[in-house]
């Protein structure tokens, strides 16, 4: 959609006024504690809301979900500039200008495309339909059911491409590019695999023995799997994994991390966030609040990181906290308890403890905070941990309530939606939580706008087999 210049800046005036008066703050030092808009109360009742009974949006939205931009202005065309409506992550791909852009363009959404516009569907579900563009979805995850990767006949270069251009082709006219993302983490969980390189996933650049030419060859690595990904439409990386693995015994993610030691494994995901993003691809540091020393499947069953907020400090967020330090467009939560912050009978996903005051904020109870301010999404809401809990409607406004910015893979994306619309109207969701959610998504595309889009020639390509085969021959 377009907006007149005139009108985008006035919106974003009245949002940031809105934000301000939900948040406090828009101190980019400061981060905004918004995880206070659930019910108090709130039991973890598996029942969801009447999707097909939406309340009226109040008078100040707008209401028909097809009426996405706001109406013509007369005031003057030239006022004197916004400033943006949530912080702005320090180092990363975001800017001041695509925040106060974003807060203009999502004041200008009626309710239902706010709450399509947070919501990253499956590839099962968006590819070979129009739900995009019924839904107003703001991207798609990348998975081997119709996404055409995961292959070895089918999910070529060029097919792939084929998948992601008609995707974007759903996106609403004058519209930043939708996000379209894919767990390519190499190594074990590697989705793209058909004529694309293999490059080393973290277990191998961990085996490089010196610290700082394992960080160089990282940098390198990822720079270069970020122009493959990027050469067929992928502009997102779901990837890396940021958790720290138990000095013995059993993990939920064994071989797809750095490592044990928490120092060194911060030093390279740093690295891999900045090489990653040097490229133009968002990169994303998981599984906070960290599930490494667990043994448990998190797609199976919700475990509980039964530690003390000292060793919490000490371990599990050192890498995380250099993920965020060198910019990471987005953090994603994994489903996991932590006692030491409250956080309990529930998956991390709908604890404002973890989401609002550890990951955005500056702690709670003894453990300390990221104060990331970049886009937070949970792991893949088809999981057990929040099947178990929630139907898709309800899981939806309650995560997006608990601090989310990105309703990852619902299991009924239109129920989804639906359920945040529900949400807004009878008051269990601030309508400034889910604007703010909106904005950083926008925010976000907006900045991927900007990346170089390489030829397909990349990928695959023998400077790219060159750079995996020194990579392996360090380790």
């Amino acid at each position: 959609m377009r907006v007149a210049r005139s009108t985008r800046t006035l919106i974003a005036a009245a949002l940031a006024a809105v934000l301000l008066a939900a948040c406090g703050s828009t101190d980019q030092a400061a981060p905004m504690s918004v995880g206070s808009t659930a019910p108090a109360a709130a039991s973890p009742t598996p029942s969801e809301p009447t999707t097909s009974a939406q309340p009226t949006p109040p008078s100040t939205s707008i209401s028909p979900v097809t009426a996405l931009t706001a109406p013509p202005s007369t005031a003057d065309p030239t006022p004197a500039p916004v400033a943006p409506a949530v912080p702005v992550p320090p180092g990363g791909l975001v800017t001041p200008d695509d925040m106060a852009q974003a807060a203009a363009a999502v004041a200008a959404m009626s309710v239902p495309g706010q709450a399509g516009s947070v919501i990253m569907a499956s590839s099962a579900n968006a590819v070979g339909t129009d739900e995009i563009s019924r839904l107003h979805l703001g991207g798609v995850n990348l998975l081997g059911s119709k996404g055409i990767v995961n292959g070895t006949e089918n999910g070529t270069p060029a097919e792939v491409a084929a998948v992601t251009a008609a995707l974007q082709n759903q996106a609403a006219a004058g519209d930043p590019p939708l996000l379209i993302a894919s767990d390519q983490e190499y190594g074990l969980v590697t989705r793209l695999v058909n004529g694309f390189t293999e490059f080393p996933g973290a277990d191998e650049l961990s085996g490089i023995s010196d610290t700082a030419a394992a960080a160089a060859v990282t940098e390198t690595v990822t720079a270069a799997a970020a122009a493959e990904m990027l050469a067929v439409g992928i502009n997102v990386d779901f990837a890396l994994d940021a958790d720290v693995l138990p000095a013995s015994g059993k993990s939920g993610v064994a071989g797809r991390t750095f490592g044990s030691d928490p120092q060194r494994v911060g030093t390279l995901v740093a690295a891999a966030v900045r090489g990653y993003q040097s490229a133009g691809l968002a990169a994303t540091i998981k599984h906070f609040p960290g599930i490494g020393r667990v043994a448990t499947d998190t797609h199976k069953a919700l475990p509980s990181l039964d530690i003390g907020c000292e060793e919490w400090n000490a371990v599990e967020s050192v890498p995380m906290r250099a993920g965020v330090d060198a910019g990471s467009a987005l953090v994603m939560t994994g489903h996991i308890e932590l006692p030491a912050v409250g956080a309990t009978g529930l998956s991390s996903a709908f604890s404002s403890a973890v989401v609002t005051d550890l990951l955005r904020g500056s702690g709670l109870a003894g453990c300390n905070g990221l104060n990331f301010h970049g886009v937070a999404v949970s792991d893949s809401f088809v999981m057990a941990p929040v099947l178990n809990a929630y139907g898709p409607a309800e899981a939806a406004w309650r995560g997006l309530a608990a601090g989310l910015d990105i309703v990852l893979m619902p299991k009924d994306p239109a129920a989804a939606v639906a359920g945040i619309v529900t949400a807004v109207g009878d008051g269990s969701l601030a309508p400034a939580r889910l604007q703010e959610a909106a904005t950083r998504v926008y925010a976000l595309r907006l900045a991927l706008a900007r990346s170089p889009i390489p030829s397909l020639d990349v990928v695959g390509s023998d400077a790219h087999a060159a750079i995996a085969a020194d990579a392996r021959s360090r380790g």
